[in-house]
């Protein structure tokens, strides 16, 4: 199982803060974690023989005293990926100390500009990619794993298209865990309408592949 991480992390926006705290606890921040999931199989010959991206996201709210602690931050990103947002331990553990690194230097980065008591909106971006071959079937594990996916691609079919998933299928599980194929999906969302097709819940964020605050 090869596993390909990638973290981007930004000050989306900075707003007075609605109560006072306590200046020992420093400034309110939230951080919302947006993760794009891919799982792919690999056939014999190097062929792509399977797909699928899932997309998660949680928001979680700390103080910036509390985002000072290296082995905090890094089990806070792991806690946040692994057990919130469904991420292969494996990989969790793997993005953890990236995460962690990203979280704290914009948080110094605030810090230092901004010294006053704001509150702060931080984007946490993680691009996970694993490759699996097809005998590592099982790997990795959780509702991002490979068990999950085959039971999808013979099981369901697209809600746009109505077509059932063939095993070659690159499918797409959204925010609010609806599946669809992924040309299907982002055809639907180029259009300009940002709600599910079957639930009519807000996909901006995967539309554009960043925290919706």
């Amino acid at each position: 199982m090869e596993i390909d991480i990638e973290v981007r992390g930004s000050i989306a926006n900075m707003k007075p803060p609605e109560a006072i705290h306590p200046a020992e606890n420093g400034f309110l921040v939230n951080i919302g974690f947006f993760l794009e999931d891919t799982l792919n199989v690999i056939g014999e010959y190097g062929e792509l023989t399977k797909s699928q991206c899932c997309y998660e996201q949680k928001m979680i709210t700390r103080y910036s005293m509390q985002i000072c602690d290296v082995s905090y931050v890094e089990q806070l990103a792991y806690n946040t990926l692994h057990v919130d947002m469904d991420m292969d331990p494996e990989a969790a553990e793997k993005a953890k100390a990236e995460v962690a690194r990203t979280i704290m230097s914009k948080i110094e980065e605030v810090r230092n500009d901004n010294p006053s008591l704001w509150t702060v909106f931080m984007e946490i971006n993680v691009q996970c990619t694993i490759d699996i071959c097809d005998e590592e079937a099982g790997e990795p594990s959780g509702e991002h794993g490979c068990d999950p996916l085959l039971k999808r691609l013979g099981d369901d079919d697209c809600a746009i298209c109505c077509e059932e998933f063939d095993s070659n299928d690159h499918i797409v599980v959204t925010t609010c865990h609806h599946i669809y194929h992924h040309k299907c999906l982002f055809k639907w969302l180029l259009h300009g309408t940002y709600s599910c097709p079957t639930c009519r819940s807000d996909l901006a964020s995967v539309a554009e592949c960043r925290f919706q605050f």
